[in-house]
C-alpha cells in the first residue's frame, strides 16, 4: 500500500442542511467519526467543518476503487501538479455527487477535499511520485481487469 492515510474535509455552510453533508462525507469516507467544528465565513455566516480520517488500507483502496477508471486517469495524468514536496496528494471529489451516493472528481467549489500522505522510503518528492503512480496504475489495471477490457 502505498497511501498510509487519508485527511478529507468538507464545509457546511449556513445555507446547507449540515446533517446532508456529513451523509455525503459519511459516503465518502466510509468512517464512523466525523470531527466537527464552527467556523466563521468572511461574511460573519456561520460554517461548520466537518473532517474525517481514514487509515485502514483497505478502506483507501476502496475509495481510489470507487473513482472508477476515468477518473483514475485524469488522477494519474495530472499526479505532478497533486503532489506537494512534503508527499502529500490532493484529489476534491464533488460534495452534491457524493450526497446522491456517487464518486465524482469536482469541477467546482462545492467540495470533499482529500489529501493522502503517499509513503516512500527515502521520503522525497520524487520518490512519492513513483510510489503513487505505480498505486494509480495498478488500481487501473485492476479497473480494466474488473470491466474485461
Amino acid at each position: 500500500m502505498d497511501v498510509a492515510n487519508l485527511a478529507l474535509r468538507t464545509f457546511a455552510y449556513a445555507t446547507e442542511d449540515s446533517e446532508k453533508v456529513e451523509k455525503a462525507l459519511r459516503f465518502v469516507s466510509g468512517a464512523e467519526e466525523i470531527k466537527k467544528s464552527s467556523s466563521t465565513g468572511y461574511h460573519g455566516n456561520p460554517i461548520m467543518v466537518l473532517e474525517a480520517r481514514v487509515t485502514d488500507s483497505k478502506e483507501i483502496k476502496t475509495l481510489f476503487r470507487s473513482l472508477g477508471k476515468d477518473s483514475l486517469e485524469a488522477l494519474l495524468e495530472s499526479l505532478d501538479r497533486r503532489l506537494d514536496d512534503e508527499s502529500f496528494f490532493f484529489l476534491r471529489l464533488d460534495k452534491q455527487e457524493a450526497y446522491q451516493e456517487r464518486f465524482k472528481l469536482a469541477e467546482g467549489d462545492d467540495v470533499i477535499a482529500i489529501r493522502a500522505k503517499v509513503k516512500s522510503y527515502p521520503q522525497s518528492r520524487e520518490n512519492a511520485l513513483v510510489s503513487m503512480r505505480k498505486f494509480l496504475e495498478g488500481e487501473l489495471e485492476r479497473a480494466a481487469r474488473m470491466k474485461g477490457d
